[in-house]
C-alpha cells in the first residue's frame, strides 16, 4: 500500500512528457477546489439565512405554542390556568385571542389579523425589539394602545395621533340586513409600528387581550396560550409535560412546526442546490478520466515493469486510485480552506451587502460555517472522485486504457 501511494504521489507532482496531461490534471484539481470552495460558501450563506429567519420567527413565535384540538377557541379558567402553572419546564406563558379583522381609518382599509396579549406578551417573544415607531405598550393609564405591522400602518396611512377603527365579525347567527350590523367594531389608537418581515408586518396588528375580548364579548376564551420554555430543558420534554397535563383535547407545537413550510422549502433549497453542485463536480469528474487515461498510456512501460518485477492487477490499479483521489482531495482541501476564509471575512466586515438603501434588516448577507458543510464537501469530492478514478484505473490495471494493449 504505501509503495503504490509513493509512486501515485510521484506520478502526480512529476513532469510528463505530453504536457496536456499536466494541464488536464491541474484543472481537475482547480476545478474540484472551486467545487468545494462554492460548496462550503453556500452553505453558509444558507445556513446564515436559515438562522436569520428562525431568529425573525423567534421574534413573533413564542418556543411553544399550545391550541385546541377542534375549535376556534377555549376556556382559560382559573382551573385551566392552575394546570399550566405545574406543568415543569415553562417559564412563563401568555394568553393569545385572535380574529381577523376590517381595519380603517379616514377611508382607507384593509384586512388584517388582531392578535391580543395579556400582560406577559413581550416575556415570551422579542416583538419590542422591533419597533420602528412609537411605543411598545398594549396598555397605558387604562386605555388600549395596538401595535400595527409596519406594513398595514402604511398602507392605510394611520396615524398615531388618530384612532383606528377595527370592526370585527358578530358571533352566531344574525337576520340583519344592514352589512354594518354584521360586524362589531371599536376605535383604539396606534400606540407603534413592528417591522419584522413582511409575513407578519403586512397582516398583523397586536393588542391587548381585554380589548378584544371587550370587542368580541368573551370572558376567559383565548385561541392559543404562548409558552417560553426555562433554560435548561428542552422543547420536547415540556411538550410531553404539557400533553399528560392537559391530555389529547390539546395539540402542542413548537415555533419550526407552527410554520413548517417555510422551514421545509429552506431545506428543499438546499437540497436541490447540492444536487446540482453535485452535478457539476461529477461533469468536472471527467478531466480527472482523461488525465489517468492519457497518464496511463504514458506510464505503460512503467506498469510492464512493474508487473514483471511481481506487481499485481490490485497494486496497479491503487496507484491510479490514488494518484486521481489524491489530486482531487488537495484541491478539496485548498478549496475548503479558500470557503472558510471567505465565509470568515464575510462574517467579520459584511463586504458582500444586500443592497435595497438599508431596507432589509440586515446590511449584509448573513453567513454560518458549520463543520458538517466542509465534511460534506470533502465527502462529495471524495466520492465523486473515486467514481471517476475507478475506470481509468481499472482499464489501467488491465492493461486496456483506451483499448490499446502492452
Amino acid at each position: 500500500m504505501h509503495t503504490a501511494f509513493a509512486i501515485a504521489i510521484r506520478y502526480l507532482f512529476s513532469s510528463k512528457s505530453t504536457n496536456a496531461i499536466n494541464i488536464i490534471s491541474y484543472i481537475s484539481m482547480i476545478g474540484m477546489g472551486l467545487g468545494a470552495m462554492v460548496l462550503v460558501v453556500l452553505l453558509s450563506v444558507f445556513n446564515g439565512f436559515e438562522d436569520l429567519v428562525i431568529q425573525l420567527q423567534g421574534s413573533f413565535y413564542a418556543d411553544i405554542e399550545i391550541n385546541k384540538t377542534a375549535g376556534k377557541v377555549f376556556q382559560a379558567d382559573e382551573v385551566f390556568i392552575e394546570k399550566i402553572e405545574n406543568i415543569e419546564g415553562i417559564e412563563t406563558y401568555a394568553l393569545v385571542l385572535e380574529e381577523n379583522a376590517y381595519v380603517s381609518y379616514d377611508g382607507k382599509s384593509t384586512v388584517a389579523k388582531v392578535r391580543a396579549y395579556d400582560e406577559q406578551f413581550y416575556k415570551v417573544n422579542t416583538i419590542a425589539d422591533y419597533i420602528i415607531e412609537g411605543s411598545s405598550e398594549l396598555k397605558h393609564d387604562d386605555q388600549d394602545f395596538a401595535l400595527l405591522g409596519a406594513g398595514v400602518y402604511y398602507h392605510i396611512n394611520a396615524n398615531n395621533n388618530q384612532p383606528i377603527s377595527i370592526a370585527i365579525p358578530k358571533k352566531g347567527k344574525t337576520s340583519a340586513i344592514n352589512v354594518s350590523q354584521l360586524f362589531t367594531s371599536a376605535q383604539i389608537f396606534p400606540g407603534g409600528v413592528f417591522g419584522i418581515q413582511n409575513e407578519f408586518d403586512n397582516s398583523y396588528i397586536i393588542t391587548s387581550l381585554a380589548f378584544l375580548r371587550d370587542l368580541q364579548g368573551f370572558k376567559n376564551e383565548v385561541s392559543s396560550i404562548e409558552l417560553k420554555v426555562k433554560e435548561g430543558f428542552n422543547d420536547k420534554a415540556v411538550i410531553n409535560n404539557i400533553n399528560q397535563q392537559l391530555g389529547a383535547e390539546f395539540e402542542t407545537t413548537t415555533r419550526v412546526q407552527q410554520n413548517k413550510s417555510l422551514y421545509k422549502a429552506m431545506q428543499a433549497e438546499k437540497y436541490a442546490m447540492i444536487a446540482i453542485l453535485f452535478l457539476v463536480l461529477l461533469i468536472i469528474s471527467f478531466t480527472i478520466v482523461g488525465a489517468l487515461s492519457m497518464l496511463a498510456m504514458e506510464k505503460k512501460l512503467d506498469i510492464s515493469i512493474l508487473k514483471a518485477m511481481g506487481a499485481s492487477d490490485g497494486f496497479i490499479f491503487k496507484v491510479f486510485m490514488y494518484q486521481g483521489m489524491f489530486g482531487s482531495l488537495i484541491g478539496a482541501l485548498v478549496g475548503a480552506v479558500m470557503g472558510v476564509l471567505i465565509v470568515g471575512a464575510q462574517q467579520l466586515f459584511g463586504f458582500v451587502t444586500l443592497g435595497g438603501n438599508g431596507g432589509f434588516v440586515i446590511e449584509a448577507y448573513p453567513v454560518k460555517l458549520e463543520a458538517p458543510d466542509v465534511l460534506l464537501a470533502f465527502a462529495l469530492i471524495t466520492v465523486i472522485s473515486f467514481i471517476a478514478s475507478w475506470l481509468p484505473a481499472s482499464r489501467a490495471a488491465k492493461g486496456k486504457m483506451l483499448f490499446v494493449k502492452y
